[in-house]
């Protein structure tokens, strides 16, 4: 396998949740409204939680790329791999944060659409982005990733 200069992701990450939640409003707005059948108190408590989490992941992964003086941009070269703090429990905890921050928006919206549609996020964000990045990754650091990968899994 020939060393990679940066990973090949087809898209910028934050781009594929940002467009389902526009298409998950859109749809509500304009075709048929569907809302979170769910009491209004549970949902602000529930949607407080997920906020929670999604600041931590979004904040101890920055953290990392501040720490090692790296860029959190997939499309640009890395020379560390971190495997401690969040990333000993998924190896993608931005990502993982998207689909969290995504749950709130459905909350916050109480937009049934947006849930639905976050089965199509994961599944973007795996093939466009962390399969490229998985790639990129075990080209640049080898078996030192593929040990990481069998430690950690990819979201939970």
């Amino acid at each position: 396998m020939k060393k990679e200069d940066h990973a090949k992701v087809r898209t910028i990450p934050p781009l594929i949740p940002l467009f389902f939640i526009i298409l998950a409003w859109l749809t509500d707005k304009y075709i048929y409204t569907l809302t979170i059948p769910v009491n209004n108190n549970i949902q602000i408590i529930f949607a407080y939680i997920m906020m929670a989490l999604a600041v931590v992941l979004f904040s101890f992964s920055l953290f990392f790329f501040i720490k090692t003086r790296q860029n959190p941009e997939p499309h640009t070269p890395t020379n560390a791999l971190y495997t401690g703090g969040v990333f000993r429990i998924t190896r993608n905890p931005i990502y993982l944060g998207f689909l969290v921050a995504q749950i709130v928006v459905a909350i916050k919206l109480n937009n049934l659409y947006v849930l639905l549609y976050l089965p199509i996020v994961w599944w973007f964000l795996n093939k466009w982005v962390i399969e490229p990045e998985e790639t990129y990754l075990e080209s640049l650091f080898g078996q030192e990733y593929l040990d990481y990968k069998k430690k950690v899994r990819r979201w939970l």
